[in-house]
């Protein structure tokens, strides 16, 4: 007896778990979709990476729907994939089917519908309302991605998202060849660092050398400026300075009223010598008659010119030294250098100065008489012969007949 309710204990056991299994099963699985309505849409990727039955579909995280089921595609076209869709998610065609990693550490992968881009929309809705592709959506093309998804519908252009682990594997190289340029950079500043000490460690050093360069220039510039400071500050220099400041502009205008009666003089010997070529002129063709007498009087006045030119000659000298003169006064050379210290420089100028002007006052009259004669001389050449006898002490109509 003990032995049948045993049993009969152990059968009632066995049968209430597959029961409460079966329950189970029924409210957390099959349970909850055996009165939903699902319609089946089918999608081309070009890979389906960890895509099994029953893979999750989602959309902006929620899921809507599972895998039901996968075809692999001879000759490399891809896979389709039939998605079992809950009829209360609608879904429009516009919308990116995209392979995604669902899990990182189950590695577990998962269907989802995100926002397409504008390329997406040109490659999977461009020339698909009869129009021809011209890579323009027209209205047609619009709507028939604005339209929801129904049930049969088949669709190309499915995604895989990139694989997180798949990048690093990629970035393997990229990684050397930056960590090769880290080393070689790293050995650079080690270089770099050595040639820094090298400068700077030491007595031999070469910012060492270039410190005391500096400091003897600092030394010497110090030297200079004292120097100047001590010149400028020196009282009698002031003095000399101010002495030269105050007789400048009246020894300037001494200069230029002679340079004006230096000037006002070669005119006037400008006119002279004007007068005297007339002169001569007219003594030519006065004594083309006289004979021996004539060669005589012409050297007689050839003389007399060679005198004038002399004098000339002088004056113009004269005049060349007063502007060298006043060119080195304006120009703070010569004299003016002297006249710092040596005032008997600045008594010099003045009497030469003096002197010019007095000579240029002698010479006007003589220059008068000159030009009187001259004149005297063209209009009556007869005087030429007087002069000569006046010159030579013979008295007029003397000599060889």
């Amino acid at each position: 007896m003990d032995e049948q309710g045993y049993r009969f204990g152990v059968g009632v056991l066995v049968v209430a778990s597959m029961v409460i299994a079966v329950i189970l099963i029924l409210f957390f699985g099959a349970a909850p979709n055996l009165f939903k309505q699902r319609y089946e849409v089918t999608i081309r990727f070009d890979a389906a990476p960890m895509v099994t039955t029953d893979t999750p579909v989602r959309k902006n995280g929620v899921q809507i729907g599972r895998v039901k089921s996968l075809e692999l595609l001879d000759d490399a076209k891809g896979v389709d994939l039939t998605l079992e869709l809950d009829s209360e998610y609608r879904v429009r065609a516009r919308e990116q089917p995209r392979i995604g990693m669902g899990n990182f550490i189950t590695n577990e992968a998962v269907v989802e519908f995100v926002p397409p881009t504008r390329e997406s929309l040109l490659t999977r809705f461009d020339g698909l309302a009869g129009t021809p592709a011209d890579g323009i959506l027209d209205e047609n093309e619009n709507a028939l991605m604005e339209g929801f998804v129904q049930d049969g519908d088949y669709f190309t252009g499915g995604s895989v998202a990139p694989d997180p682990l798949d990048a690093l594997v990629n970035m393997q190289g990229s990684v050397a060849t930056t960590l090769t340029s880290i080393t070689s950079a790293v050995e650079q500043v080690n270089g770099l660092a050595s040639d820094i000490r090298g400068m700077l460690g030491g007595g031999n050093g070469e910012i060492q050398r270039i410190a005391e360069k500096i400091a003897v220039t600092i030394d010497n510039l110090n030297m200079t400026l004292n120097s100047v400071n001590s010149l400028v500050s020196d009282p009698s220099l002031k003095s000399s300075l101010d002495t030269v400041a105050r007789e400048l502009p009246r020894l300037a205008d001494r200069a230029n009223q002679v340079m004006e009666q230096a000037d006002a003089s070669l005119a006037a010997i400008g006119g002279v010598g004007t007068e005297m070529e007339k002169v001569v002129r007219n003594i030519g063709a006065f004594t083309e008659p006289l004979g021996e007498n004539g060669d005589e009087m012409v050297a007689d006045l050839m003389r007399t010119v060679n005198n004038f030119d002399q004098l000339i000659t002088e004056v113009q000298s004269a005049t060349i030294t007063v502007n060298r003169l006043v060119q080195r006064v304006n120009n703070g050379q010569g004299t003016l250098a002297r006249l710092l210290d040596d005032d008997q420089a600045y008594v010099s100028i003045v009497n030469t100065l003096g002197t010019v002007e007095d000579l240029a006052r002698r010479l006007t009259p003589i220059i008068a008489d000159v030009r009187v004669l001259a004149d005297k001389a063209a209009r009556d050449p007869s005087v030429i012969v007087g002069l000569r006898g006046a010159l030579l002490g013979r008295p007029a109509g003397v000599g060889i007949k």
